[in-house]
């Protein structure tokens, strides 16, 4: 069941929440709507599920090009997953997951029989079938969890929607539960959208990622995409920790303080031009990940000098913090194990830093 989201726009009051938002999510595919909290990502999800209605004549929302726009949340075939379970306290797990299907007309509704055989062929799936008699309160989070998918997905829904199902746990248990939803998705092949403000749940979870700011979608695209092909500032600032490096636009690379970064032919950011070419001289930023800073015993014209303040070696990476000798602005650098005891790096003293996979763009792009 694929989804087309086609011009919406949301307000309430004076406030805009989406503007003329449009999203195609194929059929069997699993997305993500990313973004910092105001950016409209759940209020898009309320709308795919009719939870909530888009302004009169702004938009369509389609159903494997049925439009639903005006159907009621219940007529949608729609599983909805809320970030704190919203489990029934007085069911036991059993009841709580056949709830969808007990309650349905007499005429649609399932024999006894045929609701316990999905109701446990669920619990299998979300490995919880040893604990079908016992109570939310008997459960951890990750459990209750996982009974509200189960229950979301015991009514065949054609569409699942999840508002930051993770949120409300600890940090292990959303590693263990995000790589057991993809584990998930991939078995029962689900057309679901959910939404996130985790930059790590969505990169490792979606097959694609919906990155939104201010009402609108400002990238949509895999997780290597965005990650390694920000389309703007707000992307890349999103993403992860990035260190940025003022300059001059110089022959189509950019200069910066005391060295020099180039582009080779080809090989331009696209995010320099803005939305026209920059001029030599114009004022441009370099955006680089910690990963892509290198840190070198010797220095040439394309190195900035730096000193080590301080260095952590816990974790996979070894995470440098220096400060610039020219203007004294931090960089942050993660290395490699194997770099850092090849360099012998202490503290307190001046190394020389290249840039790699530089991501420039004008400094009057706006978004």
């Amino acid at each position: 069941m694929s989804i087309d989201i086609r011009n919406i726009s949301k307000t309430f009051g004076a406030f805009t929440a989406l503007r003329d938002v449009s999203l195609h999510v194929p059929t069997g595919e699993l997305v993500a709507l990313l973004g910092p909290s105001g950016s409209g990502k759940t209020t898009l999800l309320r709308i795919i599920a009719g939870l909530e209605a888009p302004d009169p004549g702004s938009g369509t929302v389609r159903f494997h090009e049925k439009d639903v726009t005006g159907r009621a949340a219940g007529k949608r075939h729609v599983g909805f997953v809320f970030q704190h379970y919203a489990l029934f306290r007085n069911m036991s797990v059993f009841k709580n997951v056949a709830f969808g299907l007990d309650v349905r007309p007499s005429r649609k509704r399932p024999s006894k029989e045929q609701i316990k055989a999905r109701v446990m062929e669920l619990l299998r799936l979300v490995q919880l079938e040893n604990l079908a008699q016992r109570y939310p309160h008997q459960l951890s989070g990750g459990q209750r969890q996982r009974v509200a998918l189960a229950r979301a997905l015991a009514v065949e829904p054609k569409v699942l929607l999840l508002d930051e199902p993770f949120g409300a746990l600890d940090a292990q248990v959303r590693r263990e539960l995000r790589r057991w939803l993809r584990k998930l998705h991939d078995e029962v092949h689900i057309t679901s959208v959910f939404v996130t403000h985790d930059q790590e749940e969505a990169l490792e979870v979606a097959d694609r990622v919906a990155v939104m700011n201010k009402g609108k979608i400002e990238q949509l695209g895999t997780p290597e995409e965005v990650y390694e092909h920000p389309a703007n500032p707000f992307v890349y600032n999103f993403l992860g920790n990035v260190n940025l490096f003022h300059g001059r636009v110089d022959e189509g690379g950019i200069r910066i303080g005391e060295g020099e970064v180039q582009f080779l032919p080809g090989e331009r950011p696209a995010g320099l031009y803005g939305p026209a070419p920059a001029a030599n001289g114009a004022a441009a930023v370099a955006y680089v990940r910690p990963h892509d800073v290198d840190i070198q015993r010797d220095g040439n014209g394309d190195t900035i000098v730096a000193r080590i303040d301080h260095i952590s070696t816990a974790g996979p990476f070894v995470q440098v913090l220096l400060t610039r000798r020219d203007n004294n602005q931090p960089i942050e650098a993660a290395l490699t194990r194997d770099r850092y005891r090849e360099l012998g790096l202490k503290a307190a003293e001046e190394v020389f830093i290249k840039l790699k996979n530089a991501r420039v763009f004008s400094e009057d792009y706006s978004i």
